[in-house]
């Protein structure tokens, strides 16, 4: 039978029945708009919010929403402490920016770091005194970024502690929730003033915060320390990238305070391509010696810190003062005693130049061991103890270790005038060198109470794998596996030690002579990819 005929009007009856349908929703919806029903919210486009000298910057900070930026008048002052409050709202990845009105063209470009050069171009975000900082944080702040911004104080006389103050400690502080998240500073100037005692560039007690391509320079205080960037109650991540780190006491540091969230622990850390040095003007001694005593530590330290990388970076100047002068320390420490769980492990300490400083590395064992450390692929230049610390003073070390868990040490070049490796207190476990180049000296590896070679290596670095370095000066007996020992540094044939360029000539005896038919000592293009081309 054919049933074409009867399908007709059945499609009739849909076709009216979905125009009806439409009909009653347009009905609907008209309605709905005369009754005053919830409406979707228009799309709201980014505002730029320009200020003039002496406008009220807070207000602008106050009433800007995610999005927008704040254009600051380029080499006006602008007198804190500005407040960066937890506002509702936005979606990832926007931020309210506040920058300076000077044209792009006249700043460095992104990925190029800002010098002092450039402070003209920059509007001036200032401390007021009373101890108070140009910039804070509140509970839970988020999502704000600073592009082409200088942090100082009024005037010498100004009383700061800090110039950034990014989260909180105690009480203010003590639930993750609490921690302030995503905030920003590229091309930022933060500094102190000449012979200004001021004790901290940047509290970095946050979450997720970049600072990069900025220049931190003069944080030194008379009997106490001192710190370009601190952070011991935020969580991370954080990137420190490009800088100009210095300060008297530790350039950069993770812990030194305990954290009040519990459990935390400083995590996932970039470390990569900065310049962390000291100024002769603070050494007595030195022709440049300015006449004041600041206290004086280290280039880098980690008493609280997991998963950090150190690479391409360049570190120098660290002597003798209220330390012996190790240039990095790695010391995982309560230091309060209320934060049981500090601990530093996971550590990449790679493609980097060390030079001018009394010792090299420390790890110590205090709270817990340190724990898969590695050490990779770097250069230690004027390694001198003699020269950074004094005659009477036991320095000048490439690596002195207690306690450590994991420890790898690997195709380093080492210019030192100390031991190798100086170990005490206790034993580290499961301890791997190789494809080093590094100097005898006086007693090579040593440890606390026993003699130099096999005996300290069989007693402080149990089981460990010590292979395929060259040695200089070493002596055969004193080590259980393969090794080279030349003579003296100029057997090594360097292109032009003078000059400082320590790779390897062609016709060197550590070419091909490492594991895997690897060379001896450090890869130089590599590091010179990494620290310099920024």
């Amino acid at each position: 039978m054919n049933n074409r005929s009867g399908r007709k009007p059945k499609l009739l009856f849909a076709a009216v029945g979905l125009l009806l349908l439409a009909c009653l929703s347009l009905v609907w919806a008209q309605r709905q708009r005369r009754v005053g029903a919830p409406q979707p919210a228009p799309v709201r486009s980014p505002k730029i919010i320009t200020l003039k000298a002496g406008d009220d910057l807070q207000k602008a900070i106050d009433a800007a929403q995610y999005g927008d930026e704040i254009v600051l008048a380029a080499g006006a002052s602008y007198i804190g402490t500005f407040t960066l409050p937890n506002k509702a709202g936005g979606s990832p990845g926007q931020f309210i920016t506040i920058r300076s009105s000077a044209p792009a063209s006249q700043l460095p470009p992104d990925g190029q770091r800002i010098s002092p050069a450039h402070a003209p171009l920059l509007p001036k975000l200032l401390s007021p005194g009373q101890g108070l900082p140009a910039l804070r944080t509140l509970s839970g702040a988020h999502h704000f970024r600073f592009l082409g911004v200088e942090f100082a104080t009024r005037d010498f006389s100004t009383a700061a502690y800090e110039l950034i103050t990014l989260g909180d400690y105690g009480a203010a502080q003590d639930t993750w929730e609490e921690v302030p998240h995503h905030l920003v500073f590229d091309r930022c100037y933060i500094h102190a003033l000449d012979k200004q005692s001021l004790k901290r560039g940047i509290s970095l007690n946050s979450a997720s915060t970049d600072i990069v391509n900025s220049y931190l320079s003069g944080f030194k205080v008379v009997g106490q320390e001192a710190q370009a960037i601190l952070g011991w109650n935020g969580p991370g991540p954080f990137r420190i990238v490009n800088n100009y780190l210095e300060a008297a006491g530790e350039n950069v540091m993770f812990g030194g305070s305990s954290a009040s969230v519990t459990g935390l622990v400083p995590s996932d850390i970039e470390l990569r391509g900065n310049h962390l040095t000291k100024s002769l003007t603070w050494r007595e001694g030195e022709a440049s010696y300015a006449g004041v005593r600041w206290e004086v530590k280290n280039l880098f330290e980690l008493k609280s810190a997991r998963r950090v990388v150190v690479e391409g970076n360049l570190f120098e100047y660290s002597w003798r003062d209220a330390q012996v002068g190790f240039a990095l320390l790695l010391t995982p420490l309560d230091q309060d005693g209320t934060a049981p769980w500090a601990v530093v492990e996971d550590v990449l300490i790679e493609n980097n130049i060390v030079r001018h400083a009394a010792s090299g590395i420390q790890i110590k064992l205090y709270v817990s061991p340190a724990r898969r450390i590695t050490i990779r692929n770097n250069l230690f230049e004027d390694i001198d103890g003699g020269k950074w610390c004094g005659a009477d003073c036991s320095s000048g070390h490439f690596l002195q270790v207690e306690g450590a868990e994991g420890l790898k040490v690997e195709h380093n070049t080492v210019l030192h005038t100390g031991n190798v490796v100086s170990a005490n207190s206790a034993p580290s476990t499961n301890f791997s060198f190789s494809n080093n180049l590094v100097s005898q000296n006086r007693y090579g590896f040593h440890g606390t109470g026993r003699a130099p070679g096999s005996d300290s290596i069989n007693f402080y670095l149990p089981n460990s794998r010590i292979r395929d370095n060259a040695i200089i000066g070493g002596d055969p007996s004193h080590y259980k596996e393969r090794n080279m020992y030349p003579v003296s540094l100029r057997e090594i044939k360097f292109v032009n030690p003078e000059g400082g360029d320590y790779r390897l000539r062609p016709d060197s005896p550590l070419k091909a002579k490492g594991t895997g038919g690897a060379d001896i000592g450090a890869d130089f293009e590599t590091i010179r990819r990494a620290v310099f081309l920024r």
